[in-house]
């Protein structure tokens, strides 16, 4: 019988020492020890200058919580991420097109100012927080903490700015506020509200499965870059192709020319590839071709066209003549008159794809 009242003491004590454990703890543990956390974040965004309330809601599934540079995929009504070896791809399926960062740099700081990496759960677990109190919400008990993140003085004004997060009875963080004070009136209340939590124990790894048949696009460019558009005299250049001959454009000579420029990685541009490379594609003796992979290394493209016959100049390595031409993404074709003058400018496969059949008739 002392047997067995020591033992239910001894568990008692056990869950009075757990009880005593602040929510915050129990819900870093519950986060930090999974290998893979999914949930839902609907963010809300207003503006108080319209009075309206901009709405975000997607899914997120987190790799290995507890690293500073987890990897993730998320999905929402549009689109998709992937970061995985620290390489991020956005899938635009409405444009159907992929996005991906030119500079590692550009990409590692848009991640870390991404709303994952600033308000996600696991980042703000990272935190230091105050616990306020226990609060109300949907007629369920949840803990309240709070966070001073910055007080600045602008303009004789003290602008202050909270952050609040509140955890639920199963030690997950349901709702996160910033909420922004100037002179201590409050103005903006930023609110992400976080549901259906699935954690993971089992280590798993996640597939980058991007489209076959999209287009690819630089972050980078789409501001700074612009296609040249019709009636623009163009730039002359030379270059060696992956083969290693020269390769002179004039603005002015007796062929008119196509300049072609795709990318290995591009989907609509194999499309292309495809159909150029063809038995059925021949241009006439007035029209000449040549396809520029600027973005891209001899040693890929070369491997791009193994085992093929090619009949017109590639060159590859020349992002400098991508600038020249404004190529923001890919694939992207001009053709250029005898005079160096450009009489069209045609982006994506379904509008060159068309154009290259009208050239030929099939």
């Amino acid at each position: 019988m002392k047997k067995i009242l020591s033992i239910v003491f001894l568990l008692f004590s056990i869950y009075r020492l757990y009880a005593q454990v602040p929510d915050i703890e129990r819900a870093k543990r519950k986060y930090f020890q999974a290998n893979v956390i999914s949930y839902k974040t609907t963010a809300y965004y207003p503006n108080p200058d319209t009075d309206a309330t901009s709405v975000f809601s997607v899914l997120y599934t987190v790799y290995k919580p507890q690293n500073k540079d987890f990897e993730f995929y998320s999905k929402n009504e549009t689109s998709e991420e992937f970061y995985k070896n620290n390489s991020y791809y956005e899938v635009n399926h409405h444009e159907k097109t992929i996005y991906e960062y030119e500079n590692k740099d550009n990409q590692n700081a848009a991640i870390s100012s991404s709303r994952l990496r600033q308000f996600g759960p696991t980042t703000l677990l990272k935190m230091k927080w105050s616990y306020i109190d226990d609060t109300q919400i949907d007629g369920k008990i949840q803990s309240h903490y709070s966070n001073i993140e910055s007080i600045n003085h602008y303009e004789g004004k003290e602008i202050k700015v909270e952050y609040h997060i509140y955890i639920s009875g199963n030690f997950t963080i349901s709702k996160f506020e910033r909420k922004s004070f100037v002179d201590g009136k409050l103005g903006q209340t930023v609110t992400y509200l976080f549901s259906n939590y699935i954690f993971y124990d089992k280590t798993t790894n996640f597939k980058v499965l991007l489209p076959k048949n999209y287009a690819l696009k630089y972050y980078e460019r789409q501001d700074s870059v612009k296609p040249l558009a019709k009636n623009t005299e163009v730039p002359r250049f030379k270059a060696a192709d992956i083969n290693g001959k020269p390769v002179i454009f004039n603005s002015k000579k007796e062929k008119q020319t196509l300049l072609l420029f795709s990318s290995t990685n591009c989907g609509y541009s194999k499309i292309i590839s495809d159909y150029i490379l063809s038995p059925g594609f021949k241009l006439n003796s007035q029209t000449e071709l040549i396809n520029i992979f600027g973005s891209d290394s001899k040693a890929n493209v070369k491997k791009y066209f193994v085992n093929t016959e090619v009949k017109f100049p590639v060159i590859s390595e020349r992002k400098d003549i991508e600038k020249q031409f404004g190529i923001n993404g890919y694939p992207m074709l001009y053709l250029i008159d005898e005079n160096g003058i450009i009489t069209e400018t045609l982006d994506g496969s379904s509008q060159i794809l068309p154009f290259l059949k009208s050239l030929t008739g099939k």
